[in-house]
């Protein structure tokens, strides 16, 4: 019971610890962001404020600098489709850990899959120091790997289509109707590539997300 309570006491300074630095980094910050403001009406300048770290700031900077993940997904002058009509689906997430003589070095690593439902598709993998840089690369992925499945609009799908990627195995049927029924991953994919007409199958020992994106992609891309 003694040690409990010491545990206790101990968790509690530490939070105590938590809040009070957190308090003082509040006060830093309003006093410079009022310091910014007294600066801008002495000189009669409207610049920005860089110590501004409220949510319309934030987005404002965004919008004007254009940082921010939503760079990637704005029409370019050469493209002929609009980034608006795309899904994205978030497959897997993990962590890599290479380890080495003097420490080990840990990485994020993120996959993402894009669809528009007529035939332009997609895949990115991220991998980065945090989930933040992960996802940065993943999405200028997504632009590099864009793929474009020929197909008719009233009948996506003609042929039996098969892929394999490591143990992983998918076969996909066309038909009258669409029967969407197994991995929610793929019949997600295979909605919003535009295959609304087909049943698939899939079958594998592991659940490696990687094999089962590649796999995918080697069955549709034969269409």
């Amino acid at each position: 019971m003694l040690a409990r309570s010491e545990d206790y006491r101990k968790n509690e300074m530490v939070m105590l610890e938590e809040f009070r630095r957190r308090k003082k980094m509040k006060d830093y910050f309003d006093l410079m962001k009022k310091r910014g403001i007294q600066e801008q009406d002495k000189d009669g300048h409207d610049t920005p404020n860089h110590m501004d770290f409220d949510t319309a700031a934030v987005n404002r900077d965004k919008h004007i600098t254009g940082t921010g993940p939503e760079r990637f997904f704005r029409s370019r002058s050469d493209e002929v489709f609009s980034t608006a009509h795309f899904t994205l689906i978030f497959i897997d997430s993990d962590s890599v850990t290479n380890v080495t003589r003097l420490n080990r070095i840990n990485h994020r690593r993120v996959l993402l899959f894009i669809g528009n439902a007529d035939g332009i598709i997609s895949y990115g993998k991220g991998k980065g120091e945090d989930y933040e840089g992960a996802f940065e690369h993943a999405f200028k992925k997504l632009r590099q790997n864009l793929i474009c499945l020929p197909m008719d609009r009233h009948s996506p799908v003609n042929t039996r289509l098969e892929g394999r990627h490591n143990d992983f195995y998918i076969k996909i049927w066309p038909q009258l109707r669409a029967n969407y029924w197994g991995n929610p991953y793929i019949w997600k994919m295979l909605l919003y590539s535009g295959f609304t007409n087909v049943r698939f199958m899939c079958k594998s020992r592991k659940r490696d997300p990687y094999s089962l994106i590649y796999a995918f992609f080697n069955a549709v891309t034969q269409n």
